[in-house]
């Protein structure tokens, strides 16, 4: 939940600057962008995996500190790399990431309804992205 609502936070911030004009609509083009994601991805598996494995509380609480700051970092460059023009569907995206990191939330509250509510956002921010991505003619996955 830490990590989506981090990539959500940022993500929101930077898709509202570049539909309000503050931010440049160009897409950020970084070299090897892709393996910029991947890496972050691949430390996030080795930070949850150290979280899971400590007895230090503190160690802990670095740990999830450090996965918020990634995960905002992580959440600047994804939606900064999405032209003006996808980003409607950027942001249908980052609801359905609201809904999961609820839902998250939830199992980690043991709230079901959290976990009910966070389905729906998350279902239906994912349905509102496919029917976004067919009628833009955009590609999911790209």
């Amino acid at each position: 939940g830490d990590f989506i609502g981090g990539v959500t936070l940022t993500g929101s911030i930077i898709a509202f600057g570049k539909l309000n004009g503050n931010l440049s609509s160009k897409p950020l083009d970084l070299p090897g962008k892709n393996y910029l994601n991947l890496s972050g991805l691949l430390i996030f598996i080795v930070m949850m995996h150290l979280f899971f494995n400590t007895e230090s509380v503190t160690f802990g609480v670095v740990i999830l500190i450090t996965t918020g700051v990634l995960a905002c970092a992580m959440g600047v460059h994804l939606v900064g790399s999405v032209g003006g023009g996808d980003m409607p569907v950027c942001i249908t995206v980052l609801n359905s990431y609201s809904g999961w990191a609820l839902v998250a939330e939830g199992f980690l509250l043991n709230s079901t309804v959290l976990t009910i509510v966070g389905s729906l956002i998350g279902f239906s921010g994912a349905i509102l992205t496919k029917i976004m991505c067919d009628a833009m003619n955009r590609d999911i996955f790209n």
